[in-house]
């Protein structure tokens, strides 16, 4: 017979050791993602993501770490976007057809880069998030977005700021995300497991 309480014990310290390898995991994930900003201002990247979050985290942390100005373009209603992920001091523009103080509409491209060319060449060493790439595709095309990336990486690298792209990756041909790849930096961050022991 076996007994319980070794049983018990042994679920416990099962629990436990995996808690711990978790926590450990994503301080490693959290590490690794400020690692590779280290020094690229003048830099637009993409992060091939499942889950935004990690790309509002690594925009938050490399923001903080330049101490500057950031601006986030997203889906998101702004207010939302504050209260889900702390952003305080930021400019926000939403991609939406509304007419609000804070929207832009997702298929005015030259404006939207305009504004963001506004806003870097106005602040030394921006950082700018632009959550919602897969939407302007559908709103536009996605050689016109292509179009529009290639521009705006110009004027990024031109007025030494930082573009952070959240992109799932299954959200475009291969065709096209080897084109994105090919204009920006990519960052994989939804490392496989083994790559945390790199």
């Amino acid at each position: 017979m076996v007994d319980i309480t070794l049983v018990i014990g042994a679920v416990i310290a099962v629990v436990v050791i995996t808690v711990v390898l978790v926590v450990w995991l994503q301080s490693r994930l959290r590490k690794k993602i400020s690692l590779e900003f280290a020094d690229d201002m003048g830099t637009s990247y993409v992060l091939k993501t499942k889950n935004v979050e990690k790309a509002y985290s690594a925009y938050k942390d490399l923001k903080e770490k330049r101490k500057c100005h950031g601006m986030v373009i997203s889906r998101v209603f702004p207010e939302r976007l504050c209260q889900k992920y702390e952003l305080e001091k930021n400019t926000f523009m939403w991609l939406s057809y509304e007419k609000t103080k804070e929207s832009i509409d997702p298929s005015d491209l030259e404006k939207l880069e305009f504004l963001i060319h506004d806003f870097a060449s106005a602040h030394k060493d921006a950082v700018v998030l632009l959550d919602g790439v897969e939407y302007l595709i559908l709103q536009n095309s996605f050689d016109s977005t292509l179009r529009f990336l290639q521009s705006l990486n110009d004027q990024i690298i031109l007025n030494r700021a930082v573009l952070v792209i959240p992109l799932d990756p299954a959200s475009l041909e291969k065709k096209e995300l080897s084109l994105l790849e090919r204009e920006l930096e990519t960052l994989q961050v939804d490392y496989r497991l083994s790559r945390f022991f790199e």
